[in-house]
């Protein structure tokens, strides 16, 4: 059932509402408690579903006394109680609790349920009686226990819904999306699909996009962000030269001693390997969760003349993206051994880049896997205080110590799933290596893992992970943030702030979108492509402003919608797609914001740089302002140079088309030219569809003008100021700077001043927010 809370979303209406940064777009209204306006226990005018009452009456109320014992490393918990409760660190816990709830009401004692038998003390319970019949709480329990033979769900019109949320046209998402997954804009074919399509015709559209080459440019930078293996590319050899030469000799002497452009490539595939499975599972559609159950990698012309794959052959020509699947053996001692493959879990890249040591025993890894691929940040469940004097209470505290096993049961058995890797060379697969005794069993959740399997351990815990319901989540979270910038909503744990039932209502609303989201992937055979359109189409992508009812609070506004600053990575491809070049150093062509200003503009190396700033800061807004000047000095006289019929940004107009005659009355054609050709930058550039009569084309109408008569005045005073600085001129081509430009296309004088007019018109378009924003 598509969630309640974002039925009736205000569409884009005429005019041009106020936009708002990110932190104050997406009203979430949904009040009190979990939602506001619903009856207690669903039997009023307003429908509540059973998860919606249990959320609110028996999580919020009735069982806020059990959660003391019964979360982990609570009391019962350290006596095996089967019954638990998750705290609200982890992830749906709504549902897993929900789950338990329900399991507990099944059982009974005397003909009464264990729910209710329990805390009102008419069976062995720990924490003795805690409920009288009579009370509301134990009421609540039993509303509960009577809707649970027949669940209650409510339809689309009920509850409370999202108020006063403008989203993007489907014309406008259509351009946010295609700069964002693939970094062009839409084709002309592709906008008059939507425009006459609308609604019903957006997600093929978009859908259609993730099939093109770019998408998976895209998607790799998707997951690198966090798998953060591209740290392997700060020089080349490191990701080779992490590759024990024993196991694999090629990575040797051997690659020392190619020439450089092909030590480079090479490094790059190894280093790139676990990246280039994501994206060859996702091509190929296959279930998403082969990326931590693949029994196989992929290997192109450079990396498996590295691993030297037995049975993997090439097509004649083959390039760098020719991608084929094989396996890994390496040379030990005892002769070659088969790696058994599970996904990116098993990949030489990734366990080097999230290493373990004797001590630490693959805690780290599991640490990771966790919060990769499960959603869960274990050092949040059992957040508390360390006493440092406790350990020497006990001769193995990860085993013994109630406040450390809350944590070491969950991730020691995780740990195991690594067992044969060894703890020194740590992509080396050692078959006989025996795990620690002292630890919790290998296993995943409540389940051991079995001896036998011990062999293929990383093979058994990715099937687990697979089949974890926490996988679609952490999916959901990974191209959120993605596609957003923005990390998913924490639950409020404060209930004395002022804003804690708004910031409650904003999380619960996201929650059932997420869960909504990763049913769909579930349903579709996890299908990526169907999260990723479903983010693009959700009002987390698509708020665009929002109409603040009167009274409402602002926490509300949290977590969706315009306002994301671009990446390095973004806001290159989205130079190059609005004018056609990119910004770029002249010496090796590499674009400059992936280079000298990558991390300066708020980007990471996946190194010691791991977090993307979020927010603009002075050094940042330095670079925006030498970007914008030096785009437009590099791309208008270049594109006049072009017939009008292939320019990209100047269709409209010549460069003698002046807004005044030189006797200094105006000019209306030349007028209407320059700000139809004004109108038409403020659409390519910042996807803003202006009328003419828009106040927006009228100021940058008049910055036109000031500019043009201020430097008219200046050639009229000396002729010399005619010329056009070398960089500024249509000379070079700007795509390589070393390749010149037909003679007759050269501009390199400016006698009129309208190539520096136009320039300053570009320069305030690209440094306005609406371009480095998206």
């Amino acid at each position: 059932m598509r969630s309640t809370l974002i039925s009736k979303i205000v569409r884009p209406r005429a005019g041009r509402p106020s936009l708002l940064p990110t932190a104050l777009i997406g009203a979430l209204g949904l009040g009190g408690g979990l939602l506001q306006g619903c009856g207690a226990d669903g039997d009023g005018d307003e429908c509540v579903s059973t998860r919606e009452f249990f959320a609110n009456e028996i999580l919020g109320g009735a069982m806020k006394s059990c959660a003391g014992c019964h979360e982990p490393g609570g009391l019962a918990s350290e006596q095996n109680a089967a019954f638990k409760l998750w705290p609200s660190t982890y992830p749906g816990f709504i549902d897993a609790n929900f789950d338990n709830v329900s399991e507990m009401a099944r059982n009974q004692y005397d003909g009464i349920p264990l729910l209710l038998a329990k805390p009102s003390g008419k069976t062995d319970h720990g924490g003795g009686k805690v409920l009288d019949e009579d009370s509301d709480d134990y009421k609540a329990l039993e509303r509960l226990i009577e809707q649970l033979d027949d669940p209650k769900e409510c339809d689309e019109q009920s509850g409370e819904t999202i108020e006063g949320v403008v989203l993007l046209s489907e014309v406008e998402t259509l351009r946010k999306a295609s700069l964002h997954l693939v970094g062009r804009l839409p084709t002309q074919a592709e906008v008059d699909t939507v425009r006459a399509g609308g609604a019903n015709a957006l997600p093929g559209v978009v859908r259609g996009m993730l099939n093109e080459d770019a998408f998976f440019v895209r998607l790799e930078e998707i997951f690198n962000d966090m798998l953060l293996t591209d740290r392997y590319l700060a020089y080349t050899g490191f990701a080779v030269n992490l590759l024990d030469e024993a196991a694999w000799p090629a990575a040797g002497a051997a690659y020392d001693a190619l020439p450089d452009d092909q030590r480079y490539a090479i490094n790059l595939a190894v280093a790139r390997e676990p990246l280039d499975l994501i994206a060859y599972i996702v091509k190929n559609d296959r279930p998403f969760t082969e990326i931590v159950t693949a029994n196989y990698t992929v290997f192109n012309t450079f990396s498996a003349a590295i691993y030297q794959p037995a049975g993997v052959s090439f097509p004649d020509g083959a390039t760098y993206g020719d991608l084929v699947e094989g396996t890994l053996s390496m040379n030990t001692d005892g002769g070659a051994v088969n790696v058994p493959h599970a996904g990116i879990l098993s990949s030489p890249m990734f366990l080097n880049r999230f290493p373990t040591t004797p001590t630490n025993r693959n805690r780290h890894r599991a640490r990771m896997v966790l919060d990769m691929f499960l959603a869960t940040d274990i050092l949040r469940i059992a957040e508390r205080p360390i006493d440092p004097s406790a350990p020497t209470e006990y001769l193995n505290p990860t085993r013994e110590n109630p406040a450390c096993t809350v944590c070491h049961s969950i991730i020691d058995p995780i740990a195991g799933g690594f067992q044969k890797y060894d703890e020194y060379d740590q992509e080396e697969y050692i078959p006989a290596q025996e795990w620690h005794t002292d630890m919790f069993s290998p296993g995943f959740g409540e389940e051991d893992m079995p001896t036998s399997d011990y062999g293929v351990a990383l093979q058994w815990l990715g099937t687990r992970i697979a089949g974890d319901p926490r996988f679609a989540l952490a999916t959901t979270y990974t191209v959120y943030r993605g596609l957003t910038g923005l990390e998913p909503l924490a639950y409020p744990t404060d209930p004395s702030a002022s804003d804690y039932q708004a910031r409650q209502s904003a999380w619960y609303a996201q929650e059932e979108e997420f869960s909504r989201i990763g049913k769909e992937f579930v349903d579709s055979g996890y299908d990526l492509k169907t999260v990723i359109t479903g983010v693009v189409l959700s009002p987390y992508f698509r708020a665009r402003a929002v109409e603040m009812p009167e009274g409402g609070d602002p926490a509300l506004y949290e977590g969706m919608g315009v306002g994301r600053l671009s990446t390095p990575e973004l806001l290159a491809k989205k130079i190059s797609a609005v004018t056609g070049a990119r910004w770029i150093r002249g010496w090796d062509l590499s674009d400059y914001l992936l280079t000298d200003y990558r991390i300066l503009y708020g980007g990471i190396d996946s190194d010691t740089v791991t977090n993307r700033l979020t927010s603009m800061n002075g050094i940042m807004a330095s670079v925006a302002w030498r970007l914008a000047n030096e785009v437009s000095c590099g791309t208008t006289a270049w594109d006049f140079s072009k017939p009008a019929e292939e320019r990209l940004l100047f269709p409209h107009v010549e460069l003698d088309v002046m807004p005044e005659s030189e006797s200094g009355f105006a000019v209306p054609e030349a007028i209407d030219a320059i700000k139809a050709n004004i109108q038409h930058l403020h659409y390519r550039v910042l996807g803003e569809d202006l009328e003419l009569t828009d106040p927006e084309i009228e100021h940058t109408f008049n910055l036109f003008v000031e500019t043009w008569k201020e430097g008219a005045a200046l050639v009229a005073s000396d002729p010399g100021n005619g010329y056009l600085t070398w960089q500024c001129q249509a000379r070079a081509n700007p795509l390589n700077p070393a390749q010149d430009l037909p003679e007759s296309q050269w501009i390199q004088q400016d006698p009129n001043y309208t190539v520096r007019a136009w320039m300053a018109v570009m320069t305030y378009l690209i440094s306005d927010y609406r371009f480095l924003y998206e």
